[in-house]
């Protein structure tokens, strides 16, 4: 295994228990895996820390609605990372993929049966300078706020999960948020 490789794949879990120790963050769910960091393109990066930013100014802003955190899951975590890159990789912007599939098509096996209820945000930046988290963090919920449908899906009552992958090729950055209420 390459040491680019070694390194991708301790961002993962280092990102993945760093979400489940942040406070306001629950406990993935038991058939939550984290995945291996997958293929690797040259120039495309993901951004965990504006991630992990994200994942706490939604948890905020729920708060400020009354409404409970959401759990950072490391499946949705991977699915979401894994669409931003292809977005950049591939050149779209989309919620379905060059394919045509769907963010729920794109998940592992075993979440299909057990959710009740989904909702996707995806963002697209350019020329924005990735490397300040909490700005380009709340750049992204200013414009989902901003907008009806995906302001609801922020405020969902009964979503209880939620993952977000965030990746940057030069100046271009992609987002995805991925909302789901578990049975």
């Amino acid at each position: 295994m390459s040491a680019k490789r070694i390194r991708a794949l301790g961002a993962v879990l280092l990102v993945a228990a760093l979400f489940s120790l942040h406070q306001g963050w629950g406990s993935p769910p038991v058939l939550a895996q984290a995945f291996g960091p997958g293929p690797s393109f040259p120039g495309v990066q993901p951004l965990p820390e504006v991630e992990r930013e994200v994942g706490r100014l939604t948890n905020e802003t729920r708060r400020q609605h009354g409404l409970p955190p959401l759990a950072a899951d490391p499946n949705l975590i991977e699915a979401s990372r894994q669409h931003s890159v292809d977005m950049l990789t591939r050149r779209f912007f989309s919620h379905r993929n060059p394919e045509g599939r769907s963010f729920m098509e794109r998940l592992p096996p075993a979440y299909g049966s057990r959710i009740s209820r989904s909702g996707e945000n995806i963002w697209t930046g350019s020329g924005y300078y990735p490397f300040n988290p909490q700005n380009l963090a709340r750049m992204m919920m200013n414009t989902w706020m901003s907008s009806p449908g995906h302001r609801q899906n922020i405020l969902t009552p009964g979503f209880t999960h939620v993952g977000v992958g965030v990746a940057v090729s030069g100046r271009e950055v992609r987002a995805t948020q991925l909302f789901i209420e578990m049975r």
